[in-house]
C-alpha cells in the first residue's frame, strides 16, 4: 500500500465513526497485514499517516475520549465500567483519569435511577433478591461504597 492508500484508508475510518489514535493504528496495522503479504513497505508510512492525521485534527484522543464518554454515560454505565471501555478503546490512563476526575457526575444519583429502573422502588425481599441486584449494578459499573450506601 502506498502513503496516500494509507491515508485514504484512514480517512475512510475517521468518517464512520471516531477511533483513539491507539485503535486506528491497530486497524490500519491490520489492514496492511491483510492485504500486503509480499511487500512489507507500507508499514513505514504509517507514523506519517498518523502524524498527518493528528496535524489535521482529523484524529483527536481528547475530544474523541469525551463523545465515549457522554455516549458511556447515557447508557447508564458507572465509573469503573467507562474506565474498562476506554481503556479496552486505547485511551492513556491519565486521559481517562482526568475525565473522569472533571466530571459533575453524580454517581449514587445515577446507580439509584438505575436500580429503580431495573427493579423498582422497593427493598428486596430476601438476601437473594439483593445479591442479584448487587451483582447487576457492578456488572454496571458502581463500586461497592455506591452500592452499599445505596442499600
Amino acid at each position: 500500500m502506498t502513503y496516500q492508500e494509507l491515508y485514504q484508508y484512514a480517512i475512510f475510518m475517521l468518517s464512520r465513526r471516531d477511533y483513539s489514535t491507539n485503535e486506528l493504528q491497530r486497524r490500519i496495522e491490520r489492514r496492511i497485514r491483510e492485504t500486503e503479504k509480499d511487500s512489507p513497505t507500507a508499514p513505514e508510512y504509517l507514523p506519517q499517516v498518523i502524524e498527518r492525521l493528528l496535524e489535521s485534527q482529523y484524529l483527536d484522543d481528547n475530544r474523541t475520549i469525551y463523545s465515549f464518554f457522554r455516549s458511556y454515560l447515557n447508557k447508564s454505565y458507572g465509573p469503573l465500567r467507562i474506565r474498562q471501555e476506554l481503556r479496552l478503546k486505547g485511551f492513556p490512563s491519565e486521559i481517562i483519569d482526568r475525565v473522569l476526575e472533571e466530571t459533575d457526575t453524580d454517581w449514587y444519583a445515577l446507580c439509584q435511577d438505575l436500580k429503580e429502573k431495573k427493579f423498582g422502588t422497593g427493598k428486596p425481599k430476601d438476601y437473594k433478591e439483593k445479591a442479584k441486584q448487587v451483582r447487576y449494578l457492578q456488572y454496571r459499573g458502581f463500586t461497592s461504597d455506591t452500592i452499599n450506601a445505596l442499600f
